[in-house]
């Protein structure tokens, strides 16, 4: 044991207290004390080769795992590069501490290396962000980091730490605090008043349905949801972070895209928000005369958009025990095929983006691919998903069934995220198939994190989906100027697979449909990072973008 701890001992030590296995960092000269701190107390540290990738990373771990994920960065164009990363994180409201190096105090505003307000930089992004002044305090600030990520409506924290600050010991006598208990368990429940109007309201409903997001993965409220829905006979739909809370081949999982809704009269909303991908809770998707009840944690979300009925501010997983409880002994006046009417729904939904896997044409269609990787899975594969185009056909196409099992950005559309998100959750779920279903552009975002991959040993397999160019971006020229028109969308066939072999992993090309699967095989029997690249058909229209309200 050391005799003098320095600052970064002192966050490693309360990284370990608060149960961290790993960060996730670039290096950097303002962060060594904390990387001597990690080896310290046996936190591994996954080094990348972008802060965006390991902010990213942190994220995905968050996704995966249910609990923050941390990334640690170095102080100026470190946490410039960190940015896009915890806005991503701040749009998908996922629990996150940043801890970044900082300029010295004693050199602040004379023009020091890599010198920059930070804190003014990502306070628009973060629900806390703090600079630390005193060594022997540090504990105190990550504790109360940890508390902020994960307190009411989860998101990312900042924490900076400068440099004088984090080299310094602790001086002899003085007594450094570790905080405990400082982060509550007790889950928040809601008026027992509203849970009788809200059981009165859907009681009544001929058509009901429950419409589950997020908030659902980050109470843990999978067997509650389940149970609900099988005590009332309620369909339900899952969205961005709740895909897999009810496995989508159950006889009430409307799936992910809610057609439902249209003809619904009730509608219970359950921690997710009125944002363009939900027609922002207005027609034609939500028609006027529809009642809704609201379940979130952030009360002043609730009735965002559009008229609550209900209101059930509190935590998902406690009111979904209340509305069970308060529901036994209720006579239901629900239509006894609606269930049935939703499951054709979803058929429809699911045959208007798969239809074109059936042909067999010469170039291969994005929704035959994920067909190919779908039917080549085991049920309990973790998918990732990263792009345009394919992103949307792997979204509305392919289905899940375990809880957490299914990762995008979802509204916010930000490209780049699909390695870092999918090696995190390997890392997460060591003995879960982890799967990367990606376009060739939005790869390119982060391509060189198949070097962490190897480097690390983290076996996951990208498929990417190569239709030479940024499809979504180069259809749009073509339809709205002509072919002749299109520019700066258009990247060329590249071997990609190349790559990672350069870079110590497996690759393999594919060109015909035939080969998908055993390309899958060795890609899986490799045991290295892989990338399956599979040529696909540019010419290809993916549909659902084609939203009877504006997105924009």
């Amino acid at each position: 044991m050391k005799k003098r701890l320095h600052g970064g001992d002192l966050i490693a030590g309360m990284l370990k207290r608060e149960g961290i296995e790993l960060i996730f960092s670039l290096s950097g000269g303002h962060i060594i004390p904390i990387y001597d701190g990690c080896l310290t107390e046996g936190i591994r540290i996954v080094d990348t080769r972008h802060e965006q990738a390991a902010v990213h990373m942190a994220e995905g771990w968050a996704r995966f795992t249910g609990q923050p994920g941390v990334a640690v960065v170095t102080a100026g164009p470190g946490v410039v590069n960190a940015l896009p990363g915890i806005a991503v994180a701040s749009q998908s409201a996922v629990p996150l501490v940043v801890i970044a190096g900082r300029s010295s105090l004693a050199r602040r505003d004379l023009g020091s290396m890599q010198d920059i307000d930070q804190l003014g930089l990502v306070r628009p992004m973060v629900k806390w962000a703090r600079s630390a002044y005193q060594v022997e305090r540090l504990p105190e600030y990550v504790a109360t980091a940890f508390r902020q990520a994960k307190s009411g409506r989860p998101g990312p924290v900042f924490l900076e730490v400068p440099i004088d600050i984090i080299e310094s010991e602790v001086a002899e006598g003085v007594k450094v605090r570790y905080p405990t208990c400082y982060c509550p368990q007790t889950r928040l429940f809601t008026c027992e008043s509203a849970v009788q109007e809200a059981v009165k309201l859907l009681g009544k409903a001929e058509r009901p349905v429950i419409l589950a997001g997020s908030g659902v993965w980050w109470s843990g409220a999978s067997a509650e949801l389940v149970a609900f829905a099988e005590m009332t006979n309620i369909p339900v739909y899952t969205r961005t972070m709740a895909r897999g809370a009810i496995p989508e081949d159950h006889a009430l999982s409307g799936g992910f895209y809610p057609l439902g809704l249209m003809q619904a009269d009730v509608a219970l909303i359950l921690g997710t928000r009125f944002d363009w991908t939900l027609g922002y809770g207005r027609p034609p998707l939500f028609t006027p005369g529809m009642k809704t009840i609201q379940v979130d944690i952030c009360v002043e979300d609730i009735g965002k958009n559009r008229p609550v009925d209900v209101a059930l501010p509190g935590d998902v997983k406690a009111v979904l025990g209340q509305l069970t409880a308060a529901f036994r002994g209720v006579k239901l006046n629900a239509d006894p095929q609606w269930p049935s009417t939703v499951q054709t729904l979803k058929a429809v939904a699911r045959e208007a983006v798969c239809q074109e896997a059936k042909s067999d044409t010469e170039l291969i269609h994005p929704a035959r691919l994920c067909a190919e990787v779908q039917n080549f899975l085991p049920r309990e594969s973790a998918i990732v998903v990263d792009g345009g185009d394919i992103a949307g056909f792997t979204v509305l196409s392919m289905e899940v069934f375990t809880p957490g099992s299914l990762q995008w950005v979802g509204a916010f559309g930000h490209l780049g995220v699909g390695l870092p998100f999918a090696l995190a959750g390997k890392l997460a779920r060591p003995n879960q198939p982890v799967v990367l279903i990606t376009g060739d552009g939005s790869l390119g975002l982060s391509a060189m994190e198949f070097d962490t991959a190897v480097r690390h040993n983290i076996p996951i397999v990208c498929v990417i989906s190569n239709d030479s160019g940024w499809g979504q971006i180069r259809r749009v020229q073509r339809q709205t100027y002509g072919r002749e028109r299109v520019i700066g969308s258009e990247l060329g066939l590249k071997r990609y697979d190349k790559i990672v072999e350069t870079l110590g992993g497996f690759g393999v090309y594919v060109e015909k449909a035939a080969d998908i699967k055993p390309a899958l095989q060795k890609a899986f029997a490799s045991g290295k990072p892989a990338c399956v690249n599979v040529r696909t058909d540019p010419e290809a229209v993916f549909s659902g973008m084609n939203l009877p309200w504006p997105i924009h």
